[in-house]
């Protein structure tokens, strides 16, 4: 029988923080779903607009930052975590890349040109510049910028965990040190609330899109049932994965899921208009870097409605994402932890933004499927994906694949997030979270994001995501003068 017990090495506080915040968000959403909408969307509203070029700085920074850091001598300390696995180059790569992503990504690189496309009456009247810069604009939204944000904590974190291999890993572990007082509460909630809003937005696009895959290949209705389906099978796959532990479960996953990626995208490519895919993928990305320091400081259209909330999300996400960077990098040194994060998750990207992007476009821009028209007819974005992807060449088997893709890429995330926030709920790193423990916060992660959404509220986790990346811009900046300053002491030893 599962059973949760409190014992003397969990960190009661955590605990605390993740019931409370669970309970009050979820009850404020479900008892008020369009107040609460209202409410936190004229906050987003305004933090988005007043602290636009906060977002855009300090994104830019951090980048700078982590290249310096990698060229130093310091970039050669290796990471020795006691106790825990040293993983192969293909493991560590593969678990990197998918947990910082899921299902999203395969969600994006479909659609997200559709989103920088200025309006025209006929496909001929869009194109030059205009059609180059909705190619650009998802690979710098996926780029090394966002890869950048989510390598940060894990390279404070390293560091600090050199020089104090006891560091908890949590803001206020390696920022306070005094672990007790209302400081390390609001941090650790911060940390907690970023991990929980992040995967919100996450299952508020997946669980839709892996529900409209399997309505279109079962030809059955897309309802309410379909979707809880499509979240009892993922919650099934990754809390499974997530109570086998990382090495029988993550990274097995992971893996399979690395493969799996390579040979639908290989297949596209090859059975699909190969020689417009690799014309329109090395145009785009070369427009992005030699335009990477505007798109990075400039404000466009573009830039508050979508690069600020990109990296908000990546600024949640990157206390999951970076912790776990550190948990799978035993035997790494500061140098491979960032160029790793930087190159495999950045091109990684690009591969399948080329890819699957283009092949959107190629549908359009042929006429056999005009998704932004489309788009202005209401119909789904979710429905437009699976669309897009039924469209191409053997697109039936491939849709088959994508859904398993799917699954899979969100699976991989959520079950890191998971093992994440039980090992917060930790006093001491060295201390493994249990098995029940690890499985209690899979479900925790998974059933309050996914009722809140399911019961009109799911556009709360956009604006909240907002509300506590602001926050975290500063928790940032603390972090990379606890970099420095562990740099420091690092080099001394």
């Amino acid at each position: 029988m599962f059973k949760i017990k409190i014992n003397p090495l969990w960190n009661k506080s955590v605990l605390f923080i993740t019931f409370s915040f669970l309970i009050i968000l979820s009850s404020y959403v479900l008892t008020k779903p369009n107040e609460s909408a209202m409410f936190f969307k004229s906050i987003y509203d305004y933090f988005s607009i007043n602290f636009e070029s906060y977002f855009l700085i300090i994104g830019f920074i951090i980048l700078l930052i982590l290249i310096i850091i990698a060229c130093l001598p310091i970039g050669s300390k290796r990471l020795h975590l006691e106790g825990r696995d040293t993983f192969s180059y293909f493991s560590w790569g593969s678990m990197l890349f998918a947990t910082g992503l899921g299902a999203a990504l395969l969600y994006w690189s479909t659609i997200e040109w559709t989103m920088y496309l200025p309006k025209s009456e006929d496909n001929t009247d869009v194109q030059g510049i205009d059609i180059l810069t909705a190619r650009a604009y998802p690979h710098f939204h996926w780029g090394f910028t966002g890869w950048a944000i989510y390598c940060l904590p894990a390279v404070a974190f390293a560091l600090a965990i050199i020089n104090k291999p006891s560091s908890p890993l949590t803001f206020s572990g390696i920022l306070l040190k005094r672990q007790s007082g209302p400081f390390r509460i609001i941090l650790d909630l911060f940390f907690i609330g970023a991990i929980l809003t992040g995967a919100g937005v996450g299952l508020t696009l997946s669980f839709p899109l892996i529900s409209a895959v399997i309505s279109k290949i079962f030809m059955i209705d897309k309802n309410i049932y379909l979707d809880f389906s499509a979240l009892l099978i993922c919650l099934i796959i990754f809390g499974s994965s997530v109570y086998l532990g990382i090495q029988k479960g993550i990274k097995r996953l992971s893996n399979l899921n690395i493969v799996l990626v390579i040979i639908f995208l290989i297949f596209i490519l090859f059975t699909g208009p190969t020689q417009y895919i690799f014309k329109n993928t090395i145009e785009p990305v070369g427009y992005m870097f030699s335009n990477f320091l505007s798109l990075s400081l400039e404000s466009t259209e573009y830039t508050l409605d979508w690069t600020v909330f990109y990296w908000a999300w990546y600024f949640a996400l990157a206390p999951a994402v970076g912790t776990f960077i550190v948990n799978v990098s035993n035997g790494k040194s500061i140098r491979e932890i960032i160029f790793g994060s930087l190159l495999i998750g950045s091109f990684g990207c690009f591969l399948h933004i080329g890819i699957l992007s283009n092949s959107s476009i190629y549908l359009y821009e042929s006429g056999l499927l005009d998704s932004p028209q489309l788009i202005s007819d209401g119909v789904g974005l979710e429905s437009i994906i699976v669309d897009t992807v039924s469209s191409l060449n053997y697109g039936f088997y491939l849709l088959i694949f994508f859904g398993i893709i799917s699954i899979i890429f969100l699976c991989t995330t959520y079950d890191s997030s998971s093992y994440i926030l039980a090992t917060a709920a930790m006093n001491n790193f060295k201390n493994e979270p249990s098995r029940n423990l690890r499985l209690f916060f899979a479900v925790m992660l998974v059933i309050q994001p996914a009722l809140i959404m399911f019961l009109g509220g799911g556009e709360s986790f956009k604006w909240l995501l907002v509300i506590f990346s602001v926050p975290l811009i500063f928790i940032n900046i603390l972090l990379i003068f606890s970099i420095f300053k562990n740099a420091i002491k690092s080099s001394k030893l």
